[in-house]
């Protein structure tokens, strides 16, 4: 009677936590979908600002960046944005990308509203001083995925071609799924094996796949996709 009661407790103590990661995933959302608003209103505003010829016509360029008093650099519009800079090193983007770019008074980078080339990818990123924090993006398949993550603890609202769910991540391992994915689908299970060379062309190895898997699905799914385990 006592591990069916500890059992219980513990069913619902989970119960509880995946009601509170619902309710916040769900109000974070909601910032974000206005800030992807607010960021594509500022686009436009600047963009007509900087096109707006007297006798009418168009403006052509590859990019443009706006300083503030004391010449920092605080927003940049490019075809073809550079790497970023955190903490003084140059990070690489891992893929070419086009948008918008915001940094802080220190002109360190601080996210932005972009698409990348390698996987068609569109996403609106929001940084820390320390790196990235916060992704909302969209995939050219129509998948739309929202993580938001501090330290080695991410939650993350997914929606593709296995379904929608919530998932808490700590250690980048799924701890908790709603509802939880049991099999991974033939076609993610695929490009899985496949090492991703629809969005990476060179493709990524065994390990790298491995641990992308066990960001998204329950380790026993990708046991069985990735090592055809029953």
């Amino acid at each position: 009677m006592r591990a069916n009661g500890e059992n219980g407790a513990l069913e619902a103590e989970l119960q509880t936590r995946l009601l509170r990661l619902e309710r916040t995933q769900r109000r974070l959302a909601g910032w974000l979908a206005l800030a992807s608003l607010m960021l594509a209103a500022a686009i436009a505003a600047l963009a007509w600002l900087a096109a707006r010829p007297s006798g009418g016509g168009s403006l052509q360029v590859s990019e443009l960046v706006v300083t503030d008093p004391q010449g920092v650099a605080r927003v940049r519009i490019g075809g073809d944005l550079p790497d970023a800079i955190i903490e003084g090193r140059r990070v690489p983007r891992g893929s070419k990308a086009a948008g918008v770019m915001l940094y802080d008074r220190s002109g360190q980078e601080r996210g932005g509203y972009v698409t990348w080339d390698e996987g068609d990818n569109i996403g609106l990123t929001l940084d820390g001083r320390g790196g990235q924090n916060a992704l909302f993006v969209a995939g050219p398949d129509g998948s739309a995925a929202l993580q938001l993550w501090h330290g080695d603890g991410l939650i993350e609202l997914r929606a593709d071609g296995d379904g929608a769910r919530l998932s808490q991540s700590l250690g980048q391992r799924v701890l908790l799924q709603q509802p939880a994915i049991a099999r991974i689908g033939a076609r993610t299970c695929a490009r899985f094996r496949d090492g991703l060379r629809d969005e990476v062309p060179e493709g990524l190895d065994p390990a790298q796949i491995r641990g992308i898997c066990l960001r998204r699905f329950a380790e026993s799914a990708c046991a069985t996709c990735l090592d055809g385990a029953s």
